[in-house]
């Protein structure tokens, strides 16, 4: 009875968690370094259901629908440098700290697929009004 207690209660934390994450995702900034082709620090943006990458004057270089679901996120670029439209990327995301990782699910957007799986994004503070 201890055992099914026991798995019970793992189950439930890592549900919780994994939601817990999600809603700790939203209206928050993301900042790392990419190489080539851009050779930038940018910033992700995340907020409720859409997102944003800007570059280090400010600019935007991506904007995207996103939907969070659990530890899923998902994105849909529709403007920017680097965007991919109708190119619906997921991830399983993960914050750790003040690091959020990426895991690619399926992405058809090489360079996006490339990109955020292997990236260092620490948490950045919100930008000022």
């Amino acid at each position: 009875m201890m055992k099914h207690f026991t798995l019970f209660l793992a189950l439930f934390l890592a549900a919780a968690l994994s939601r817990a994450d999600a809603q700790s995702l939203v209206n928050t900034n993301w900042k790392a370094y990419i190489g080539d082709p851009v050779n930038d620090t940018l910033v992700l943006h995340i907020k409720a259901d859409s997102s944003f990458v800007t570059d280090r004057s400010g600019a935007a270089v991506v904007r995207s629908v996103c939907k969070i679901a659990h530890d899923t996120l998902s994105l849909d670029d529709f403007d920017g440098q680097f965007a991919c439209p109708s190119q619906v990327g997921k991830y399983k995301v993960a914050i750790s700290g003040d690091q959020l990782v990426f895991t690619l699910i399926d992405d058809p957007c090489d360079g996006r697929a490339g990109a955020l799986p292997v990236t260092k994004w620490m948490r950045a503070p919100a930008a000022k009004p």
